[in-house]
């Protein structure tokens, strides 16, 4: 095993004391402040950068406390618009049922919401979510609810299934409000359009646009459909059927679009009427 020699050793420490000395004469002098501040120029960054990481150790529970915070403010301001949303549909139903009810006094309105429908799109259909339970009967009249939407065809005890007027299955009394003729308006959206009133006598002349609605003539009004409920408008010129000698009109329906439906009104005889 190698040894330091006790000569070197001795050396060693003479040059140790030698130069701890000078550096303390020269400390109590002042000589060594270049030196300190240079030493302190390159320490300090390094110092605050790890002061730096430990206050940013606790910053993460700030940020997670407020983000709770503001997560729970959104959350109950969606809450809170979802209901007003809820509290504005209630009331526009409520208003469009007073305004139906307004022009056909002797019948009930009640609302369905629409759950379903074809989603093979061979039929136009929509199902609503009351049924025999709720007083909902074969053959009741549909509508959205100033326009005709179509009748009832299947009931269970908490659903129906609606026939729409477009299909080319469905057909209505129907006459024109102006001109008084009355007619039949039949589904044609399989047929590639979407309604046409025929049996209209042909020396009717139907203004432009003007409003085609259910039938009150006891030859063509169709039974539980109440009166005058407007199914559509004609569109263009009527043609002549010779086969029947009568009127064929293009009606372009109330209702926009039946796909958006959302919500229904069953029509009802008021009791006693």
């Amino acid at each position: 095993m190698n040894t330091i020699p006790l000569r070197q050793t001795l050396t060693l420490v003479m040059i140790f004391v030698i130069i701890s000395t000078g550096f303390i004469l020269l400390d109590r002098r002042a000589a060594l402040d270049p030196v300190r501040d240079g030493m302190t120029q390159v320490v300090a960054p390094v110092s605050s950068a790890f002061t730096d990481l430990v206050d940013r150790g606790e910053a993460p529970d700030e940020l997670e406390v407020e983000l709770a915070r503001v997560t729970a403010e959104r959350d109950e301001l969606k809450r809170q618009n979802s209901r007003l949303k809820g509290d504005q549909r209630e009331l526009e139903s409520l208003r469009l049922e007073q305004d139906a009810s307004k022009r056909h006094p002797d019948y009930e309105f009640t609302a369905a919401n629409v759950i379903g429908g074809d989603a093979t799109g061979a039929q136009m259909f929509i199902i609503i979510d009351r049924g025999s339970l709720d007083g909902v009967t074969k053959g009741m009249a549909i509508t959205s609810p100033h326009y005709y939407v179509g009748q009832v065809a299947e009931v269970t005890e908490h659903t129906a299934k609606v026939m729409l007027i477009v299909d080319a299955s469905q057909n209505v009394g129907a006459m024109l409000e102006d001109s008084r003729a009355d007619g039949i308006v039949y589904g044609q959206l399989q047929l590639g359009g979407y309604l046409m009133m025929r049996h209209v006598e042909a020396d009717v002349v139907p203004n432009e646009n003007e409003w085609i609605v259910t039938s009150r003539f006891p030859a063509t009004q169709t039974r539980q459909v109440p009166p005058d409920i407007p199914i559509g408008q004609v569109l263009g010129e009527p043609k002549v059927d010779t086969q029947t000698d009568s009127l064929v009109i293009e009606v372009r329906p109330g209702v926009s679009n039946f796909d958006d439906l959302r919500q229904v009104w069953i029509v009802t005889p008021k009791a006693g009427e």
